[in-house]
């Protein structure tokens, strides 16, 4: 029954929304185009909203829209050591490929 009610809760909660990003895609090394893991990605829209790629180097950040009704916006920071850090502004709902540089 608990479970339920959470779920309940959850889906008004999502529904209450007026919308929600969701930014998706992979990181690859520039020159080796092999996917890159652990790279750190930064929402700079949101501090604190953080991810880390996985062994195949793909991501996905959800974030749903705020209370005041303006949408979320996806201003993306990726980090690895060794890397250039690159910043990609999200607009779309496509995936990306981003390459990152070694330093």
């Amino acid at each position: 029954m608990a479970k339920r009610i959470l779920g309940i809760i959850s889906l008004t909660f999502l529904l209450s929304c007026d919308c929600m990003v969701t930014a998706t895609g992979v990181v690859l090394d520039d020159q080796t185009k092999k996917p890159l893991d652990s790279v750190l990605i930064n929402n700079l829209a949101n501090p604190g909203f953080e991810e880390k790629t996985k062994s195949d180097g793909a991501f996905s950040l959800v974030e749903v829209g705020r209370a005041n009704g303006k949408c979320p916006e996806f201003n993306l920071e990726f980090s690895k050591e060794g890397y250039v850090t690159d910043t990609i502004f999200v607009e779309s709902s496509a995936p990306l490929t981003v390459y990152l540089k070694k330093k």
